[in-house]
């Protein structure tokens, strides 16, 4: 098992109970794809648990998302976790049924539950940049900046108030025809 895996599994075991229970259909979702050509990046990317952060969410379909950073690449992967789709039925299982848990109340077949589904994007940073200047300079810009958005907007009304004006012109060009043609 490549060290994400028991890193991640580290990670999982040090959190509340609740979030552990949470957390553990989707480590397992996830322990799934560890053959896939897909996961090869990140798997070769990874450097440590200190990369690892685990972000809960709001989001009712969205329950929270695995943030793994590798600042020396300037990636971050995100593993989103996910309500997947429902699968199965309502459940109408018994006590007397095979696989029948007690713990579950469900024999956990063809009855009704989200899929843990897995979702990971991969977040790369293209430059690092400062302003290259001083505050001063920054001042003078964001003045420009301003001044030339206000004339921009100034003519933008101008523009519309004309038009107001030649519709007004042309309504009361025509009301003058018609009392002209009246007399």
């Amino acid at each position: 098992m490549h060290k994400f895996y028991d890193d991640l599994k580290e990670f999982i075991l040090k959190q509340e109970e609740t979030t552990k229970k949470i957390l553990i259909p989707y480590y397992e979702t996830l322990l799934q794809l560890e053959s896939y050509s897909e996961m090869k990046e990140l798997l070769n990317n990874y450097t440590c648990l200190d990369d690892v952060e685990y972000v809960e969410s709001d989001n009712c379909w969205l329950i929270g998302t695995f943030e793994i950073h590798n600042n020396a690449l300037g990636v971050v992967y995100k593993i989103q976790l996910e309500l997947g789709d429902m699968t199965g039925g309502y459940c109408k299982c018994s006590s007397s049924d095979e696989f029948f848990n007690v713990k579950h109340k469900c024999c956990g077949i063809e009855c009704d539950f989200y899929v843990p589904r897995i979702s990971i994007t991969k977040e790369s940073n293209i430059i690092n940049h400062d302003f290259l200047g001083l505050e001063r300079d920054l001042w003078a810009l964001e003045e420009k900046w301003m001044t030339d958005y206000e004339k921009e907007a100034l003519r933008k009304r101008n523009i519309e108030k004309a038009l107001e004006l030649e519709t007004q012109i042309k309504k009361l060009q025509n009301d003058l025809c018609m009392i002209q043609t009246q007399l």
